[in-house]
């Protein structure tokens, strides 16, 4: 379907080259979101990969964890999600793109809502916080001064850890935003009826998961299965997205 400039286009000022350049910005963020994602599945389950389970660390696990392996804690406290949101935002802003005329309303809201979570989750994530929190632990003189730090540990995993009510708002909103993006994928014909049903139920799995895993931190191995569900659809949906998007780029 051929880009023309409508009365909707002409009030951004968007040509058609720029809408096509757009497809093809979100369509390389969405096989960029690729290697992340298998990425954090693959440490979850590969020997020494192993990181305290959501709620369940102590300030002083973390520390250790730092102290052994930076990269496996920034990781455990959600390093990879910030890429992966960071480079969903152009995705979602090319899926509204691509249905500014079917679905605009709702495809409009759904990739504010998805700037909203992602803003949320990035600026409450505890990874850079937790490592400089752990540096100045390591080098600390006085057990006064460690235990200040511990409590101000105790603090930010509180508020922010992955799958603390803290994080949760941010997950909340990312996963709806997938939800309604994936109907508004369905309810239109520019995209296969698979790509919207592997988004639809993808996310909805991750929504689950993340309340899950929130609010019942006592079988997060039971929340692990619908997470890793939902994150091998989630990732398929980037990959067909992408086809896509590079189509109409």
């Amino acid at each position: 379907m051929a880009d023309t400039i409508t009365n909707s286009d002409s009030e951004f000022s968007v040509s058609p080259s720029n809408w096509r350049g757009i497809y093809r910005i979100g369509a390389i963020a969405a096989l960029a979101i690729l290697p992340f994602g298998i990425m954090d599945i693959l440490i979850t389950f590969l020997p020494g990969g192993a990181t305290p389970d959501p709620g369940e660390g102590t300030v002083k696990d973390w520390i250790g964890l730092f102290q052994r392996d930076s990269l496996l804690a920034l990781r455990g406290l959600g390093l990879l999600n910030i890429f992966t949101l960071v480079l969903g935002i152009p995705v979602f802003y090319a899926l509204y793109a691509a249905h500014r005329r079917q679905s605009k309303p709702v495809a409009l809201f759904a990739a504010i809502l998805f700037l909203v979570g992602a803003a949320i989750y990035i600026a409450k994530n505890p990874a850079f916080p937790m490592q400089t929190l752990a540096t100045k632990y390591t080098i600390a003189t006085s057990d006064y001064q460690r235990s200040l730090l511990s409590a101000a540990g105790e603090a930010i995993l509180a508020g922010s850890e992955d799958f603390t009510s803290g994080s949760f708002m941010g997950f909340f909103f990312i996963n709806i935003a997938g939800i309604l993006m994936s109907s508004v994928i369905m309810m239109n014909r520019r995209f296969s009826a698979i790509t919207g049903w592997a988004g639809f139920v993808g996310f909805t799995c991750m929504l689950i998961y993340s309340a899950w895993a929130s609010f019942v931190p006592w079988f997060y191995s039971g929340a692990l299965v619908l997470g890793i569900l939902g994150g091998l659809l989630t990732l398929s949906w980037y990959v067909l997205v992408a086809q896509k998007l590079m189509k109409l780029g």
